[in-house]
């Protein structure tokens, strides 16, 4: 008999090229933990690790998990999308890594009644698995969490909730303002799958960058009528040294050479329309013998930039065409 679809579904992406210097001990700290705090309030989950532009000669991202973390067995699920596909998408050649149409490629394979979408180093607040865990959650709501920065050299061993809410440990602690809640919107975007599926993800039009994209998506749901609500609690970000936010001073001056791409774009002013195939729709998709997924390359599942049918009139020239 097969198994009842997880009430939560953890969409994060990432490869084995040790961004920020330690990757994988952030990730497997933070999956680790919230895998922890979950199955002890008995929240049904999965994990869906997405692999976007594998790094060539290493061993993927996705082997090193299921060996790093053997405790998460059926829970984690890994796709790796084949490097081309990166190649086929991108515009920006200092953009080695579109993370928005990966977590996109989670976010249209998740089973989950409640989709979460969030990044490798992020660790659940005491007040996000309580709200998940009593089954608050609303459909047809975007839920946002403030982001807390840990201190850089946190001792990733011994983490719990006590060290996590204690003041001393903080850089930041932000607060989300309405309409949109925006701010560290990467880290934190919660919704019924249903939302996720008729906003069709995150912006894949433009394809130049990945800063501000996060933004842009809470900007598209606004448009669309969706509800943005603060989920009342924070979330906790393992600090490391190349995040944005410590090193967006360095291209100050040259915003178009910076690595997550140009910040100018107006990702807080349009909102966007992906075409039918979006997250790699109709990417061909093979079982690895370790139980993994790949996404082989085919030009067909790579989604034009511009589709006319799916261009948005303004509303008088709409009105007049009728």
């Amino acid at each position: 008999m097969a198994a009842s679809p997880p009430f939560l579904s953890i969409v994060v992406t990432g490869r084995h090229d040790n961004y920020g210097g330690d990757f994988n001990e952030r990730f497997f700290t933070a999956l680790r933990f919230n895998h922890e705090r979950l199955a002890e309030r008995d929240v049904s989950f999965e994990v869906i690790l997405v692999e976007w532009n594998p790094v060539p000669d290493r061993p993927t991202l996705s082997e090193v998990v299921a060996r790093e973390c053997p405790s998460l067995g059926g829970l984690l699920r890994r796709v790796v999308v084949a490097p081309e596909y990166h190649l086929a998408f991108t515009q920006n050649p200092r953009i080695a890594y579109l993370e928005y149409p990966a977590k996109n490629v989670g976010i249209r394979r998740a089973t989950g009644a409640f989709v979460l979408v969030s990044n490798t180093d992020i660790l659940l607040g005491h007040h996000v698995v309580d709200v998940i865990s009593s089954r608050r959650l609303r459909p047809g709501v975007v839920y946002r969490a403030p982001r807390y920065d840990i201190k850089l050299g946190a001792d990733q061993l011994r983490i719990g909730w006590d060290a996590l809410e204690n003041p001393a440990n903080h850089i930041r602690r932000p607060t989300l303002s309405p309409p949109l809640y925006a701010g560290g919107s990467g880290d934190f975007a919660l919704a019924d799958r249903d939302t996720f599926q008729v906003l069709r993800g995150y912006n894949e039009v433009y394809r130049a960058g990945r800063h501000g994209v996060d933004h842009n998506f809470l900007v598209k749901a606004h448009g669309a009528g969706v509800p943005i609500e603060d989920i009342g609690g924070p979330v906790y970000h393992i600090n490391h040294v190349g995040s944005y936010r410590i090193s967006k001073a360095l291209y100050r001056d040259n915003p178009q050479d910076a690595p997550w791409g140009d910040n100018r774009w107006h990702s807080r002013h349009v909102v966007y329309s992906n075409p039918d195939g979006w997250g790699l729709g109709d990417a061909p998709a093979r079982t690895r013998p370790d139980g993994s997924v790949s996404l082989d390359f085919d030009w067909r599942a790579v989604p034009p930039i511009v589709e006319l049918r799916r261009v948005v009139l303004p509303i008088r020239q709409a009105n007049a065409s009728h």
